[in-house]
């Protein structure tokens, strides 16, 4: 089950245009067909159990995640998949799953990844991933996206949420970043490397997005010198 908070699900237009690009221009000329679902976790935790229909004309999927302050009502990312296998039009999907500091246990405290029986997406073609941690449990989430997606192009691994100083209309300066997220990112970084690289189909593009050095450059090399528990990379 995906065991959390209550999700909440608005519907809007339909993407056009490349996979890989993140417009939100369009109409839903279909009335009564969801092309496109936001779906936000709510204060209150609860159960939501494995999903009981399928959304058969869902195209594009976005999970946002907040984690409380004081870390309960932790998802277990790895149970998402159970959107996928309820969603087989899927094209797009993205989750943010930002948090202010790491509460999942990470892949380099357990390496033993937990398997899900196999159910290829045909269609899914294009997935972020922002507040990318180095979590078992998300590694273990994009590893399945990468094994049975197999009509992905596009992965892009994000490890801030929101804006960064370069996007355009933005305000030139990324979205600031919690200490111990920001402290967290060579980890995350070597988890990529060690776990998903070496997955990626030569026909995927991998896209790994670090905290922008001009942003947050100074504050992650002041806190790395402070902390004795960061992996070498």
């Amino acid at each position: 089950p995906v065991a959390g908070r209550r999700l909440t699900a608005s519907r809007t237009g339909k993407r056009k245009g490349s996979p890989c690009q993140q417009d939100d221009d369009g109409d839903d000329s279909q009335s009564g067909k969801i092309r496109r679902t936001v779906i936000k976790a709510l204060p209150e935790v609860v159960d939501a159990p494995m999903l009981p229909t399928k959304f058969l004309y869902l195209k594009h999927l976005t999970i946002v995640l907040r984690l409380e302050p004081n870390g309960s009502g932790a998802y277990d990312y790895f149970s998402l998949v159970s959107f996928l296998d309820a969603s087989p039009s899927l094209e797009t999907l993205t989750l943010d799953v930002t948090q202010r500091r790491m509460v999942h246990e990470s892949i380099f405290v357990d390496s033993q990844l937990r398997h899900m029986p196999e159910h290829h997406h045909g269609h899914l073609k294009s997935v972020k991933i922002s507040g990318f941690s180095s979590a078992k449990c998300l590694i273990e989430l994009t590893c399945y996206i990468l094994k049975n997606a197999v009509s992905l192009e596009c992965l892009t691994l994000d490890t801030i949420c929101g804006n960064r100083c370069y996007d355009e209309g933005g305000d030139n300066w990324c979205v600031p970043m919690a200490d111990p997220i920001l402290v967290e990112t060579p980890r995350t970084l070597s988890a990529i490397r060690t776990y998903i690289e070496n997955k990626v189909p030569s026909t995927v593009k991998l896209t790994v997005l670090e905290p922008c050095n001009k942003c947050h450059g100074k504050r992650l090399e002041r806190l790395l010198s402070l902390s004795h528990n960061v992996i070498s990379i």
